[in-house]
């Protein structure tokens, strides 16, 4: 890091006059890509496209302006793709019946025919090319309004890059993988640590002359100053070295090998919801604002994510370490900074006698054709491969339901959010949209919480739309003690015995009073439908209104097969529900007897009531 707190070396420009080195080739059918992750460089030629020469230059140049140090396109895989898909372009138009020998000469039956060349390929890999092709083509002035018109119309069915069907790992999975992870881990940490124990012992002199493990300490001490282990003129290893286990065995006891890489990088993307890639580039480099005189706190590292953009790609990743108390070996591998400062002291040796900065370093088991360094300083996709292999994890192609899942870095990712609800590298938005929304988990969660709010936001209306109701408990005592009924109802006493002798009734209950409407200006008489009395705060219930409350409710249930569904939901049924609750305040033998003292009057008033004769009067 550049700041200064840190020790760091301070921030420089490049001298004046520097440019970049340029992408598209001298002659103009070539594009150089160069790999900001490795510092390699790959050049792809265009010269061999089965098109005419303004098309090739053309397609090459469209490359190229893809290519540059502000683009997003930062690895060699994304480059190729978009190479490729350029390629398959070209010989679609070498292919059509209609001649391009310009750009300005591509239509839209160009696109189509490209869209339909791959019908036969899964949705998310022509999805791939369709996005591809218009990154390169778009805002292109050279193209004709038919072909621009033409680019954004073709779609791809389930052309969204969001795949559902990738979800993420149950609880039962996501333990079975962090087992196996852990155990590798810890496998890793007690080899290491015993052999330096073995070395520090050894370079003390408390071994035992002539014992084993005096030879061990030997081949080791070598081993870490120089990096190698002694040999013989056929390059195999010497019988001392054969004797402790190999060369192999000898340089794993001081280095992490790939597999034990990987499992590191899978632990740290559970615990931090980092993609892979990001993770695989760390720095060994970090700043520790506490100086590291703490074994908690957190540490700064200094990561990139190219996909967020030339302004946004560049990242500081806080690890923290938030457990405390417990059992130690429960929390460091629950813990991301102490996960990453493990990663670092075990990989030390290698880092520095690979000259490595990285965080993941290592040493493959043998040299190859392909790898002729015995280093490893950069992990990929195919060393989880490897790993889950190794563990008895299965490929897509050979898992079964409820076997061994199928160790997916996307998938671990997800359920690392998915359990953390908190946005990695990304916006709430796309957290949201992205990662939690299309999880059947996540959908039955919320499902429940929206649920429970309405229900309880419907009380709440019942509650405040409630009306009151006068038991025949309380009508005695009215009629005994009216000052006492009055006090407990909140109202005069005047007021209550219009209640009581019925010259307050509406239809389907009673009003308090009138003339303070909450529908009309104060001291105005209501103007409100009879039926909107159940809303009112006014409206109070009594034994005589049960009869014809009763004959409502059975008329609102007959008129329900009538009627459109939508039309009952919003007209009648929050009545038949308000009827009901005041029916629920009375006992059973007060219903039986009020439904037997159902009139034929009661049923026309009813009958006027929902037909809007009463609001006529």
């Amino acid at each position: 890091m550049s700041g200064r707190a840190g020790g760091g070396q301070p921030a420089t420009l490049p001298p004046a006059g520097w440019a970049p080195r340029p992408r598209l080739g001298p002659d103009g059918e070539s594009v150089l890509f160069l790999d900001e992750t490795s510092g390699r460089s790959t050049l792809f030629e265009f010269t061999d496209l089965p098109v005419a020469e303004p098309i090739r230059r053309w397609l090459a140049e469209r490359v190229a302006g893809q290519f540059t140090t502000r683009s997003t396109v930062k690895r060699l895989p994304t480059a190729r793709s978009l190479v490729d898909t350029a390629r398959h372009f070209a010989v679609v138009l070498s292919e059509h019946p209609v001649t391009v020998r310009r750009p300005e000469d591509v239509v839209a039956e160009h696109l189509l025919a490209f869209r339909r060349r791959y019908e036969h390929l899964k949705p998310r890999t022509v999805s791939g090319y369709v996005e591809n092709l218009r990154r390169l083509l778009r805002d292109d002035e050279r193209l004709s309004p038919d072909a621009r018109a033409g680019l954004a119309a073709i779609r791809v069915r389930a052309m969204s890059r969001r795949d559902i069907t990738k979800r993420g790992y149950t609880e039962v999975e996501w333990q079975e993988i962090l087992t196996a992870v852990r155990h590798d881990v810890r496998a890793a940490r007690d080899r290491i640590h015993a052999s330096w124990r073995l070395l520090v012992r050894y370079r003390a002199g408390e071994l035992p002359t002539g014992s084993e493990d005096v030879t061990l300490g030997r081949l080791l001490d070598g081993f870490e100053r120089t990096g190698q282990l002694p040999r013989k003129v056929d390059t195999n290893g010497t019988p001392d070295v054969h004797r402790c286990g190999g060369l192999v065995k000898v340089a794993g006891m001081l280095c992490l090998s790939p597999d034990e890489l990987a499992a590191f990088a899978l632990l740290l993307v559970s615990l931090t919801g980092q993609n892979y890639g990001t993770i695989a580039a760390w720095p060994a480099a970090h700043f520790r604002p506490d100086g590291g005189l703490t074994d908690e706190g957190l540490a700064l590292v200094e990561s990139c994510k190219p996909r967020r953009g030339p302004d946004r790609e560049h990242m500081v990743i806080a690890l923290e370490d938030l457990i405390t108390g417990g059992d130690r070996e429960h929390r460091w591998s629950r813990s991301p900074l102490r996960v990453y400062r493990m990663l670092l002291d075990l990989g030390d040796t290698a880092r520095r006698l690979s000259n490595s900065r990285g965080l993941f370093t290592g040493r493959i088991a043998k040299r190859t054709v392909h790898t002729p360094s015995p280093w490893i300083t950069a992990l990929t996709s195919q060393h989880v491969q490897r790993w889950a292999a190794a563990r008895g994890f299965p490929t897509a192609t050979f898992a079964v339901p409820g076997g061994k899942p199928v160790v997916s870095v996307r998938r671990l990712r997800l359920t690392a959010i998915e359990r953390r609800r908190r946005p990695v590298a990304h916006t709430a938005a796309t957290m949201r949209d992205t990662y939690l929304m299309p999880h059947p988990a996540v959908q039955a969660e919320s499902h429940a919480v929206v649920a429970a709010t309405l229900d309880s936001e419907v009380s709440k209306a019942r509650d405040h739309a409630r009306v009151p109701v006068f038991t025949q408990n309380f009508v005695d005592l009215a009629r005994s003690d009216p000052q006492a009924a009055a006090q407990q109802a909140g109202m005069s006493t005047k007021q209550l015995a219009g209640l009581l002798d019925g010259s307050k009734d509406t239809v389907l209950a009673s009003c308090q009073d009138h003339r303070a409407s909450p529908y009309d200006p104060p001291g105005a008489a209501c103007s409100a439908s009879f039926l909107a009395c159940l809303d009112c705060a006014n409206a109070r219930a009594l034994p005589h209104q049960l009869p014809i409350q009763l004959a409502a409710i059975d008329a609102l249930e007959q008129l329900r097969p009538h009627l459109p569904p939508a039309l009952w939901a919003r007209r009648y049924a929050p009545r038949l529900d308000q009827l009901r609750d005041i029916t629920a305040g009375f006992q059973p033998a007060e219903i039986d007897h009020a439904r037997a003292g159902i009139s034929d009057g009661h049923r026309q008033r009813v009958s006027d009531l929902l037909e809007g004769r009463w609001d006529l009067h």
